[in-house]
């Protein structure tokens, strides 16, 4: 079941001392903020309504504020306001100073341990969602936030569907007059039957998962390619390429909830199947928010400077470096071939240089 959050307290802009640009989206800003009548630190986000109703994503923004305020849940983040003036709406919500999860992992990837402190959090808010029948549909790690204390809050419910009141309903995708119900998300993380506008439910959501967690792992995003189409295509035929450094536990999970078969996915009736995968061995799930976060080790951190720094040009560096044939073990050269590896997926499907 859901257990909503208390009642709003009424609010407006001038209840709040705005602070540093956090990210700038295509209708939206959100800003540091602290709410002057408490002396709560928060995000606000500030959406241009003019903006928003000319991409017809209104009904997005109010299936967000219907979503927030039917969840309670350490792992989805709060909102504590919401208000609006003549221009603008504002949504004032918990702020996760930790950033992205995709900002941590690109082309760098977790670690073993952070990995397994971090996503055991997304399957928790997920088990949660089914209680109180959401979809969220749009599971990625760039959708993921993190608090200064690792702590995991799923965000972004504007493309969600709430099987409980299903006559409340999100924008959509239109194209010629037609309103796409389905065929709604991220294309590298949306299975067949969305992609065909055929269905979203839970077993969307468990492929979505397989795919963040192959996102989280490696660093980039699963089925990559230049155009959506390629991208789909890709995905149809499941053409789902891992890239050396991944252990056989990850690479066994992510297989068996990356699966044509909606029914076949692991987790599809029960996400506890995927708390019981070996990669999984060890997690103690319930509470996990209120442990600190694993401390990473010398190499984890040497490892992700590397990953950070990846380019052409570094790349062509570690191959001639003499120090990758003196004492690294083989664990460590797999993860460097990874993020060569990925660094080469993200750059092909860019656009050349002379086009940027």
């Amino acid at each position: 079941m859901s257990f909503p959050l208390p009642p709003l307290a009424k609010r407006r802009d001038s209840d709040y001392e705005v602070g540093n640009l956090l990210g700038r989206g295509v209708y939206t800003s959100v800003y540091q903020a602290i709410e002057i009548p408490t002396g709560r630190n928060c995000a606000l986000k500030v959406v241009d309504r003019y903006r928003c109703e000319r991409l017809k994503k209104t009904a997005d923004l109010y299936m967000e504020k219907h979503c927030l305020l039917r969840t309670n849940h350490a792992n989805i983040v709060k909102m504590f306001g919401w208000f609006s003036d003549n221009t603008s709406v504002f949504v004032v919500m918990e702020e996760c100073m930790g950033g992205e999860l995709w900002e941590v992992v690109k082309t760098a990837g977790l670690p073993r341990s952070l990995a397994r402190h971090y996503l055991p959090q997304v399957i928790t808010a997920l088990e949660y969602l089914r209680q109180a029948n959401i979809v969220h549909r749009d599971l990625k790690a760039e959708n993921i936030m993190l608090t200064d204390m690792g702590v995991v809050k799923l965000i972004d419910f504007g493309t969600a569907k709430d099987l409980e009141n299903p006559q409340i309903k999100g924008s959509g995708n239109a194209s010629r007059h037609k309103v796409f119900d389905n065929y709604v998300g991220t294309p590298q993380f949306m299975p067949a039957e969305v992609i065909e506008n055929r269905s979203s439910d839970f077993r969307s959501d468990t492929w979505s998962l397989g795919c963040t967690i192959f996102q989280a792992l490696t660093g980039c995003p699963p089925f990559h390619g230049a155009s959506e189409y390629l991208i789909f295509t890709r995905i149809i035929e499941m053409d789902l390429q891992l890239p050396p450094g991944i252990s056989p536990d990850a690479c066994d999970l992510i297989k068996r909830l990356v699966v044509s078969d909606a029914d076949a996915r692991l987790g599809a009736v029960d996400l506890g199947e995927v708390r019981r995968h070996p990669y999984f061995d060890g997690v103690e799930f319930e509470g996990l928010h209120e442990r600190p976060q694993p401390v990473m080790s010398l190499v984890d951190h040497c490892l992700r400077r590397i990953g950070k720094l990846m380019d052409n040009k570094f790349s062509a560096k570690l191959d001639v470096w003499d120090g990758r044939r003196k004492g690294l073990s083989d664990e460590v050269c797999a993860q460097i071939e990874r993020m060569k590896l990925v660094h080469k997926w993200q750059d092909d499907v860019l656009p050349p240089e002379e086009c940027r």
